[in-house]
């Protein structure tokens, strides 16, 4: 039996495709074949095509965007983060890949504080926060939907300072002259896109999504932000050490 005759169909057509972006058949933005068109090329059900799909989505190579077919994706923001007491904001990851970070605000408002902000910031029961929402993005492509939240008796001036397209940290370094510079905790879960998320960033409502949780610190170990953040599944890499 020959190896060619081992591989499972679907990673064949996993292999091919991705094989295919790789060496410019398919370009970025290009719309690959459909499921009925794949499963007769390769005379197989659409349920094997489908996951080939599916794989080279999560992977990265590939994009389903609703109602309009699958494309080649752009290239995945590829950002390292560890799991130590540094951290980096969404403008330093591009610039570590030569990205263009963007930022638009979805909302800004203020909004009784949750019960792990009052343990975390140390505030009394009826404290107030600043939650500001904004979509961010690498070279034009959405990639996260970032909430930060902080508390309203310093970070009230958030809610008029200009945040499109900039750096939130350096935002409440300029309010407050301190920036995030460790995590207390950080705590990461798949989840999928809601239909909210899915208009907000180009995806499909159901789509992977990979969902971050970061309590920062400043640099004396003071409570500063919570960042709630939602990235699409294949635009961006995490890395544990």
């Amino acid at each position: 039996m020959s190896m060619a005759s081992t591989i499972p169909l679907y990673q064949k057509i996993y292999d091919d495709l991705r094989a295919a972006i790789k060496d410019g058949t398919y370009v970025q933005g290009d719309k690959i074949p459909s499921e009925s068109e794949l499963s007769d090329r390769y005379e197989v059900s659409r349920i094997t095509v489908r996951r080939a799909i599916e794989d080279l989505c999560s992977d990265g190579y590939l994009t389903k965007m609703q109602g309009r077919g699958t494309f080649v994706e752009s290239r995945c923001l590829n950002s390292k983060l560890l799991r130590t007491s540094d951290t980096s904001s969404f403008s330093q990851l591009c610039a570590q890949i030569n990205a263009v970070p963007g930022a638009h605000i979805v909302e800004r408002q203020i909004v009784p504080a949750r019960h792990d902000e009052l343990d975390f910031f140390d505030l009394a029961d009826d404290a107030l926060m600043v939650l500001v929402r904004r979509t961010r993005s690498a070279d034009g492509l959405p990639v996260a939907d970032e909430s930060v939240v902080v508390p309203y008796e310093w970070g009230a001036p958030l809610l008029n300072a200009d945040l499109e397209d900039g750096s939130i940290f350096d935002a409440i370094e300029g309010l407050c002259g301190r920036r995030p510079k460790a995590t207390s905790r950080w705590n990461v879960n798949a989840v999928r896109a809601t239909t909210e998320q899915a208009a907000l960033l180009g995806i499909s409502a159901g789509d992977p999504m990979l969902y971050s949780e970061t309590y920062y610190l400043d640099g004396q170990g003071a409570p500063i932000a919570i960042s709630r953040d939602a990235f699409v599944g294949g635009r961006y890499q995490l890395s544990l050490s």
